[in-house]
C-alpha cells in the first residue's frame, strides 16, 4: 500500500504487476482476473 501524504488518495499496489488501485475491492478483482483467472465462486467450474 503506497500513501501520499494527509489529504492525498491512498493506493494499493498489485503484487504480481504493481498495478495501482484506488480500493481492496478494486485491486482483488484485478488479481483474480489478470492473474489467476476466475475460480469456482466466479463461475468457471473447469477447475472443480
Amino acid at each position: 500500500m503506497m500513501s501520499k501524504g494527509n489529504n492525498q488518495e491512498v493506493r494499493r499496489k498489485c503484487p504480481y504487476c504493481n498495478a495501482l488501485f484506488e480500493t481492496p475491492r478494486d485491486l482483488s478483482k484485478h488479481i483474480n482476473q489478470a492473474h489467476i483467472g476466475k475460480g469456482l465462486l466466479e463461475g468457471d467450474r473447469s477447475k472443480w
